[in-house]
């Protein structure tokens, strides 16, 4: 009887393996293929409107926006991971003007912050933009993010920083008033904290600085890059330092966590969840501070930010010793199914068109 059952499970063991292997492989494709494909045809056929009016550009942007965000929340739904926040609470931000840094940790960070601030609205995600690392720029999910405005940058030698620094401080000034934008989002560690670690060392023995166990202390250029360009005005606080429109009102420390400190590979983080019924929650939390006119200074920045990363490191230390960053973490809630099953479907009619119109001129 036992050797019935234990077949019994075996063979459940299998079925749901192949059915998590399916339904990844599918989440995988229509994010990193049909669902970019379908939004660069989208984009680049309302291009011309675009031209001609900025309030269009911006209505396309807000939708691309929001239509990524929902396939990166449509993997997370599919495992029944689960995304825990907590600290300060974003909704009065989602209108508002900030810059919010993550640390990071691993390829999963982007959904954890994805699902977590789908929470606050399309008012935040629909106004966003990323600094990415160029590893995504040669694929379609890379160039779809190009099209609304993500900025992708990659490790740079000493004597090419200021060039590209320069660059990136006239992409914010380019995008950031013209669209409309709200939240800036980026990595200011520079990479995933596994990769880092040993430079981190060494910079910390070099600076005689406390040495991190859980986090890496951040690099200004991206974020002081962004607050010499958006930050307030130290001479009229109410305008940008670029002039050109109103400032970044706030600077959000985000702190994300996995369980048990254990950072799987993106495919092993999915493959485990669906096996064990989204296993343990993954974590973020929030800390708010107002913007302040010296972080122009990169002095100031460094200090403010420093000690931000000495905090977060011993946040993340009580984090993965507990299981939770607050007793008050509440759930990030995810869109109805409806809505990310009736956003699938669009997405893969929308795409058999697309075939079969390219299709016509082969046959």
């Amino acid at each position: 009887m036992e050797a019935e059952n234990d077949n019994k499970k075996q063979g459940w063991t299998l079925i749901d393996n192949v059915i998590s292997c399916i339904l990844l492989v599918y989440a995988g494709i229509v994010t990193a293929f049909i669902c970019p494909i379908v939004f660069l045809c989208f984009f680049y056929t309302a291009a011309p409107i675009m031209l001609f009016s900025t309030e269009f550009r911006k209505f396309v942007m807000k939708i691309m926006a929001r239509a990524g965000n929902l396939q990166f929340i449509t993997c997370v739904r599919i495992t029944g991971i689960k995304v825990m926040m907590s600290g300060d609470g974003l909704e009065r931000l989602t209108d508002c003007r900030a810059l919010l840094l993550p640390n990071h940790l691993g390829l999963f960070d982007h959904f954890i912050f994805m699902t977590a601030a789908d929470s606050f609205g399309v008012n935040a995600v629909g106004r966003w933009i990323f600094v990415i690392y160029n590893m995504w720029i040669y694929s379609p999910l890379g160039w779809l993010w190009s099209s609304y405005g993500n900025y992708f940058i990659d490790s740079v030698p000493p004597h090419k920083r200021a060039q590209t620094l320069h660059s990136l401080r006239r992409h914010f000034d380019r995008i950031y008033h013209e669209v409309d934008l709200r939240w800036l989002c980026l990595y200011p560690e520079g990479s995933r904290l596994f990769l880092i670690q040993k430079r981190n060392s060494e910079f910390e023995k070099k600076r005689g600085l406390p040495p991190l166990t859980n986090c890496a202390y951040p690099r200004l250029g991206a974020a002081l890059s962004a607050i010499k360009v958006l930050g307030p005005d130290p001479n009229n606080p109410l305008k940008s330092n670029n002039g050109k429109g109103p400032p970044l009102e706030y600077l959000v420390d985000v702190t994300l966590g996995y369980p048990d400190g254990n950072i799987l590979p993106l495919n092993e983080i999915f493959m485990s969840a669906w096996r064990n019924g989204g296993g343990k929650p993954f974590a973020i939390h929030y800390e708010i501070f107002k913007m302040d006119p010296k972080w122009k200074d990169e002095e100031e920045l460094k200090n403010f930010l420093f000690d931000r990363y000495q905090k977060k490191d011993k946040l993340l230390e009580s984090y993965y010793k507990t299981g939770s960053f607050s007793s008050e973490s509440k759930e990030a809630q995810f869109p109805s199914d409806m809505i990310l099953i009736g956003f699938h479907i669009l997405i893969m009619g929308l795409f058999a068109l697309l075939v079969i119109f390219l299709l016509s001129f082969v046959y």
